[in-house]
């Protein structure tokens, strides 16, 4: 027969009836589909421990009596005389409340406790048996945090390996970071219904040690595992969404939403995807998280995989930034086809004004529609960098980058202009031509000391020389990288670096 029986025929509750089974006074058999299957034998067992449990015997003293270890009849007479001993206990008390009455004792001196708990003792025995109920909002939602940052930094990082996402640029990007997202919460979707099913666990859930089974102990099913991690998802979705919005208030009301289900939970109302399902393993209001010490290792281990996840999405940005083409033998070919995917990975391709060529010179990309466009080189009267190349038996060993203009004469107010100094385009350069030697670390100092130095700057290490002279008149600096041409006065730009292999 099925819990729901057993319920009505011993007028117990469920969770009597799972705290007697663990106590070892039954054990159920289960049928094909997983179920437990309650005897008539499990019934009256039942209704003997509640029997015996109501006249105030012990745990301990009916599992002697199940085991044969004790006689009903010699524990029935030690039962009598621990009631003839609470009688007079009561009697006791009753003359004591004669004699509080004749006294006119005040309210306020009454200790009725000590009578009410007296009263009260054949119902709060069974109340004692039940499976406590298991309290742990804060774990929950710690776990599902896990969880869905572990699908996130997988997705990430496939993006990043495969298509060169550009991690730092979706964040910037409100669209394309609620799409990223959107394939996170995709991917928690199937990730947490194969989990539930197989392992009725997630990772976030065994790290906090939770597991989810029906009410009769069982495992979810397929369906239903997938409908519950869908309102999961849903539900967690839409306060992440509200949270990442931006906007203050849809923020808070976000984290409210967050807030409001983990008070739900503290006050043990099921959440609306949580019918007939029963969360194992977790504190109670009886013992709490931290009075287990292993629990202080799974914060470690909670902390342990954000910083795991951070560094693998880091680590992710690094590789998808990585020049494709890398070594001591490039061509002219694969350092332009550097340049050029690494500008549309830092910018976007589809916010590039120009592209570099194999003739070293850069052309305008045609625009089909009103997009942004990021012009990298200003818009001035100063032509864009161009591009030397040096191949020996087919391997690029000198890079020139070359940047000139003369005005030829002073300039009107309504001619001056800005244009900035190619640091960038000589740091990218260095970066796709001297990989290995350099690293990110040297293409970072380079660009500082570039600024630094004015463009002024002779570079020797290990393998490779960077030689750049600029001299400019008519200008004047404004902040590191833009030179602001002055009224009245010719302008003369020029700038010239030489990248090379010295061996």
């Amino acid at each position: 027969m099925t819990i729901k029986e057993v319920e009505l025929k011993t007028g117990l509750t469920r969770a009597n009836i799972r705290y007697y089974e663990d106590q070892g006074f039954f054990s159920t058999a289960r049928g094909e589909n997983g179920y437990r299957n309650y005897s008539d034998e499990d019934v009256s067992t039942l209704l003997k421990v509640k029997l015996l449990r109501q006249l105030g015997f012990s745990l301990e003293d009916i599992h002697a009596l199940q085991a044969g270890e004790q006689s009903l009849g010699a524990a029935l007479e030690r039962r009598e005389a621990g009631l003839e001993e609470e009688r007079t206990e009561l009697d006791r008390a009753l003359s004591l409340c004669r004699a509080m009455r004749e006294d006119g004792a005040d309210f306020v001196t009454l200790d009725a406790q000590r009578y009410l708990e007296r009263l009260a003792q054949g119902a709060a025995v069974l109340d004692k048996d039940r499976d406590p109920v298991r309290v742990f909002p804060w774990r929950r939602l710690f776990a599902r945090e896990i969880d869905y940052l572990l699908c996130l930094t997988v997705l990430t990082v496939l993006l990043q390996l495969f298509a060169r996402l550009n991690l730092i640029r979706v964040n910037g990007d409100g669209g394309s970071l609620f799409l990223l997202h959107l394939g996170a919460m995709v991917v928690l979707l199937g990730m947490e219904t194969l989990s539930l099913t197989l392992t009725r666990t997630t990772p976030g859930k065994f790290l906090f040690g939770l597991k989810i089974l029906r009410e009769d102990g069982s495992r979810l099913g397929f369906a239903e595992a997938g409908r519950r991690t869908a309102y999961v998802v849903l539900f967690y979705g839409f306060a992440q969404t509200l949270i990442g919005s931006r906007i203050p208030l849809l923020s808070i009301a976000g984290i409210g939403v967050l807030v409001w289900a983990c008070w739900q939970v503290y006050h043990e109302k099921a959440l609306f995807w949580e019918a007939d399902q029963l969360y194992l393993d977790g504190s109670t209001k009886e013992r709490t998280f931290w009075e287990d010490r292993r629990n202080y290792l799974r914060v470690a281990g909670y902390l342990a995989a954000w910083a795991l996840c951070l560094g693998l999405m880091v680590g992710g940005h690094y590789l998808a930034a990585r020049p494709p083409h890398r070594g001591t033998s490039l061509t002219a070919e694969e350092f332009v086809d550097n340049y050029n995917r690494f500008m549309e990975f830092s910018y976007g391709k589809e916010n590039l004004s120009s592209r570099l060529t194999e003739s070293g010179n850069f052309e305008e990309i045609p625009r089909e529609n009103n997009a942004y466009v990021v012009h990298i080189f200003g818009e001035s009267p100063v032509p864009q960098p161009f591009f030397r190349f040096t191949e020996e038996n087919g391997v690029l060993t000198q890079v020139v980058l070359v940047r000139s203009y003369d005005s030829g004469g002073p300039i009107t107010e309504e001619q001056t202009y800005g244009v900035g100094f190619p640091y960038e385009e000589i740091a990218v350069a260095a970066r796709c031509f001297l990989w290995r030697p350099l690293g990110n670390n040297g293409v970072a100092e380079l660009l500082e000391a570039l600024q630094r130095e004015k463009g002024n700057l002779r570079w020797e290490r290990d393998g490779f020389m960077i030689d750049s002279q600029a001299g400019f008149s008519g200008y004047s600096f404004f902040g590191d990288d833009v030179l602001f041409a002055e009224e009245g006065q010719s302008q003369s730009y020029f700038v010239e670096c030489t990248m090379k292999r010295t061996e």
